[in-house]
């Protein structure tokens, strides 16, 4: 039996990697004997996915909702964990194919001036050398050969039967070619890390069509089905718990049709 001190106690130690207290004690302290525990003591240390990926997770989540507060703290969180300036800022590059632009333009904002708060993050803040291809056409190509490599060749029949190849084609080539043949092809973030990102934002967003293709794509990549959903577990704690619901019900079809 877990108990709602031991769920305590795990938060307590869990503030390691909290680098600034909340103000909602002072608010509502019934809310705050809600929140702490079932968070970072719960939520957080529960086994079945490591714990940086659960950040990568936290912040895409926020990312799509758009709130300052919560954005920022994620993104300190983060930074106090381990991950580098460039993969914080690499998650929102990953997202401007999957969130738009005017959520991970702010989310890189914002994560500039959290960056630029303490001085070792700021001299960790070199933009990485890439290998930028010149045309469109190489770009495909590269895109063609990544998504191949990680999910199968089903992967490109299904960028090749898609709507947006059927009825805007050179829009879709366009966004096609610099989302998988630069972006997934950029050093800062793990294959891995990247299909965090993605699933969290889609779960957070609500297409549950494209959740399900990226499901399968996790699998193909080597997720486990525990991996994946805790993903939306995590996730959903900050977007909302229904869409977890939602994203699991899509997550249970996928290993169905997988036999897994």
């Amino acid at each position: 039996m877990t108990t709602a001190d031991e769920l305590a106690r795990r938060a307590e130690a869990f503030r390691d990697y909290l680098p600034a207290q909340s103000p909602m004690p002072a608010i509502s302290p019934e809310y705050s004997q809600i929140q702490v525990p079932l968070m970072w003591g719960g939520i957080w240390q529960v086994p079945g996915l490591d714990l940086k990926l659960r950040s990568f997770a936290t912040i895409s989540a926020q990312c799509v909702n758009g709130w300052d507060f919560g954005l920022r703290h994620q993104i300190k969180v983060g930074l106090t964990m381990g991950m580098t300036p460039q993969q914080i800022k690499g998650i929102f590059i990953q997202l401007l194919f999957y969130a738009g632009i005017p959520a991970t333009v702010y989310g890189l904002l914002q994560a500039q001036q959290v960056i630029n708060e303490r001085e070792e993050w700021r001299a960790a803040d070199v933009s990485p050398d890439s290998d930028w291809l010149d045309t469109v056409e190489e770009k495909l190509q590269r895109g063609s050969e990544i998504r191949r490599q990680h999910w199968g060749e089903q992967a490109n029949k299904d960028v090749e039967g898609s709507l947006a190849q059927q009825m805007v084609p050179e829009a879709s080539d366009i966004v096609d070619g610099y989302n998988f043949g630069e972006v997934w092809a950029r050093a800062d973030l793990s294959p891995k890390e990247r299909m965090v990102c993605v699933l969290a934002a889609l779960m957070a967003r609500g297409h549950w069509k494209q959740l399900r293709q990226y499901i399968g794509y996790a699998l193909e990549m080597g997720f486990d089905q525990r991996e994946i959903c805790e993903v939306f577990s995590q996730s959903g704690w900050y977007r909302g718990w229904p869409h977890v619901e939602d994203a699991l019900e899509q997550a249970k079809a996928v290993f169905e049709e997988k036999g897994v």
